[in-house]
């Protein structure tokens, strides 16, 4: 018996190294020189609301600092820690992929929709790396900062009848932004829209806007009026 245990000891720890090893190779032969460098997960509280920005795992890829792309992977964005995980199905394991090794990732929606994401240095109110989602990319692009935070609310019991007063909830960020000039921070509406041109633009972008029938009041319209504005040929203002 001591010996039975002692070769499922051995087994055990023979496996365990092996997936620390696997948990950074590839799943894609075509890129066998490179690896995945990250640590295993360790898994959120539990609120009402998501840290995540999709509920599931979703197919996608990631392309390393070298230029390198690593496809084949389902993915997941964490929009609390801003950090991306993926999933490694010989161990069922999640990994936390170290964003010092990558320069961006995509994945493909549940709605079928390709979604863009690049790791960009901010150099405002917390600076450091972040990965920003391009919603418009030109001379000047136009990006997304998805942070989702824990608030405060009204008590409430989840599933386990356990009593909590956080949820986690969308604080969403966009940005105008070119390398040579850097952020500008732009609200989903009208007027801050309107600000972020000069002086002289601003009535005839208003008016570009008005005969496309596009009032902005959410992202989608943001982004709509953008590419008209865009093709226009009108420069927003880079502070």
């Amino acid at each position: 018996m001591t010996t039975r245990i002692l070769h499922l000891l051995l087994f055990a720890w023979l496996f365990s190294h092996t997936g620390m090893i696997s948990a950074q190779e590839t799943f894609n032969r075509k890129w066998d020189g490179q690896k995945i460098k990250g640590v295993r997960h360790i898994a959120y509280p539990t609120y009402t609301g998501l840290p995540f920005l999709t509920d599931v795992w979703v197919p996608g890829q990631i392309e390393f600092n070298s230029g390198e792309i690593a496809d084949s992977l389902f993915l997941r964005y964490s929009a609390f820690k801003d950090e991306l995980l993926y999933y490694n199905k010989s161990l069922a394991t999640q990994i936390v992929i170290d964003k010092a090794s990558i320069g961006g990732f995509s994945f493909t929606a549940p709605d079928g929709n390709v979604r863009t994401f690049r790791k960009q240095y901010y150099d405002g109110y917390m600076k450091g790396d972040r990965y920003f989602e391009v919603l418009s990319e030109g001379e000047t692009d136009l990006l997304a900062y998805r942070k989702r935070n824990l608030t405060t609310t009204s008590p409430y019991k989840d599933e386990q009848e356990i009593l909590k007063d956080q949820e986690y909830t969308n604080s969403y960020q966009f940005y105008f932004y070119s390398p040579d000039k850097g952020y500008a921070l732009v609200r989903p509406n009208q007027n801050a829209f309107l600000d972020i041109f000069n002086d002289v633009d601003q009535k005839p972008v208003k008016k570009l806007l008005r005969k496309n029938r596009v009032r902005i009041s959410d992202e989608g319209s943001l982004i709509l009026a953008w590419k008209i504005v865009e093709r226009a040929g009108y420069k927003v203002i880079l502070r």
